[in-house]
C-alpha cells in the first residue's frame, strides 16, 4: 500500500511547514520561504504568516507562491464571546489589507450545506451583509459592493462549482473573489481552532482526496482570496496523534521511540497495522454542529465588519 499520500491530507500551509521542518535541515527549508509569528490581544490569539516567494519554496511546501495567514487559538472551539470578537476584528483587518482598493467583491460559500462538517461556507454566506442590490451603497465611500452565493456541490447541481463561479464572474465582473470552505487538518488540535487565509485561491476537496476544478486567479481571471477552517481529520492522522499522546504518557523512552520518528516513518509503521480501508476515512468532532455554526458567525462578522469599514 502506498502510504505517502497521507501527507496530502491537510489543507493547512502551517502543517506542511511543520512537516518540512521535521524532515529537512533548517537552512534548506527556508530557501524561498519566510515565516513570522505573533500573538494578538489578550485572549490567546496567535498569527503565523508564511510567504512562499520562489519556485524553490513552492516545490518544497507543495503550495503555490503567495501568502498564507493562519489564525489560531484554543478558545475558538468554545463559546468565549470575547475571543470570537477579537478573532472577527483581526480577520476584518486582514481582509482590508488583502483587498485594498477592491470595490466590487463576490463571496462564494463552497461545500454541501446538508453535511454539517462541510456546511461552513454556506452558513457564512447566509449571514453576510450583501450590498450589490442597494442603490445608495455604491456611493458610500470606502465600502465595497458585495454579492454572495452558495453554489452547492456537483452532486446537487450536476455542475462543477468552478464552472458556476466562472459564469458568475464573467457576468458581474467583480474586482476580487473570496471563497470560504471547510478544510482538512493533520492535527486534531487544530480542528475548529484555526482559520487559514491565503491569496492563492483553492482547489475544493483537495484535503480529503476529492479534488475538483481549482478556483484561482488563473482560472477565474480575478484575484482569489481563500478562507478556510479545518473541520475533519483523516484516520491515519488521528492514529498518529493518538500514538504520540500514548508514547508521551509512558515516559521518555517510549516518547523517543515514536514521537521522534520522521513523519514518513510514522505513516509507514501505521500502514503495517491499519486496515487499508481506514486510510480513506475522515472523522469530525462530536460537537461539530455547534462548532461550525459558531465559527461561521465569527467569519461572517469579520467579513461584515470589513464590508462596513468598521476595522479601525
Amino acid at each position: 500500500m502506498n502510504i505517502l499520500h497521507s501527507f496530502s491530507h491537510t489543507d493547512l500551509a502551517l502543517e506542511l511547514k511543520d512537516e518540512l521542518e521535521e524532515s529537512c535541515e533548517r537552512e534548506r527549508f527556508f530557501e524561498g520561504i519566510t515565516v513570522s509569528h505573533k500573538e494578538i490581544g489578550e485572549k490567546g490569539l496567535k498569527e503565523t504568516v508564511i510567504k512562499i516567494e520562489s519556485e524553490a519554496g513552492e516545490k518544497q511546501l507543495g503550495k503555490p507562491q503567495g501568502i498564507y495567514i493562519t489564525l489560531e487559538g484554543e478558545n475558538m472551539a468554545g463559546n468565549d464571546g470575547g475571543f470570537h470578537e477579537e478573532m472577527s476584528n483581526h480577520l476584518a483587518k486582514r481582509l482590508a489589507k488583502l483587498l485594498l482598493g477592491r470595490k466590487k467583491l463576490l463571496f462564494i460559500g463552497l461545500g454541501n450545506g446538508e453535511v454539517t462538517p462541510d456546511a461552513l461556507g454556506p452558513l457564512v454566506i447566509k449571514n453576510l451583509f450583501v450590498t450589490r442590490h442597494l442603490k445608495g451603497w455604491k456611493e458610500v465611500e470606502g465600502c465595497p459592493v458585495v454579492a454572495a452565493l452558495a453554489p452547492g456541490v456537483m452532486a446537487q447541481t450536476g455542475m462543477e462549482t468552478g464552472e458556476i463561479v466562472e459564469g458568475i464572474v464573467k457576468k458581474i465582473h467583480p474586482d476580487a473573489l473570496i471563497v470560504i470552505d471547510a478544510l482538512a487538518a493533520k492535527s486534531s488540535e487544530r480542528l475548529n481552532r484555526t482559520i487559514q487565509i491565503s491569496n492563492t485561491g483553492i482547489a475544493p476537496g483537495s484535503g480529503v482526496g476529492n479534488q475538483r476544478n481549482e478556483i484561482t486567479e488563473k482560472t477565474m481571471g480575478v484575484p482569489v482570496i481563500a478562507l478556510g477552517v479545518p473541520t475533519v481529520i483523516s484516520i491515519p492522522s488521528l492514529a498518529c496523534d493518538i500514538m504520540d499522546s500514548f508514547c508521551a504518557s509512558q515516559g521518555e523512552i517510549m516518547e523517543d521511540t515514536f514521537s521522534s520518528w520522521p513523519e514518513s516513518e510514522k505513516y509507514r509503521f501505521l500502514g503495517e497495522i491499519l486496515d487499508a480501508k481506514l486510510w480513506e476515512l475522515f472523522v469530525t468532532p462530536k460537537e461539530i454542529d455547534e462548532a461550525v455554526k459558531r465559527i461561521s458567525y465569527t467569519l461572517s462578522e469579520g467579513i461584515n465588519q470589513f464590508v462596513s469599514s468598521r476595522t479601525s
